[in-house]
């Protein structure tokens, strides 16, 4: 008999049935070069390393967010539906 997977320490599920994190700001700040790039937005997490060089105002656009909260650059350019395209790995804690 094997045992169930623990979900200890999850957040929840995202849109796609993907179990999400927590991700302490502390962990977040680790993520914040174009090769490893984590942006925080409304409260949730994203891995944009794959998105970086194809965002269409540049990867200094998302850089300037990464490994930290970017919902208010976000908020001020962006409609939160635009983040319908992309799956969250976590939630912020």
């Amino acid at each position: 008999e094997r045992d169930a997977p623990s979900l200890e320490g999850a957040a929840g599920l995202s849109s796609s049935g993907i179990t999400l994190k927590n991700v302490s700001s502390s962990e977040l700040s680790k993520h914040a070069s174009a090769e490893d790039c984590w942006v925080a937005l409304f409260g949730k997490v994203y891995d944009f390393t794959d998105f970086v060089n194809e965002h269409p105002a540049g990867p200094e656009a998302i850089l300037r967010s990464a490994g930290k909260d970017g919902t208010e650059e976000f908020e001020a350019i962006h409609a939160k539906s635009m983040l319908d395209d992309f799956d969250p790995i976590g939630i912020l804690r």
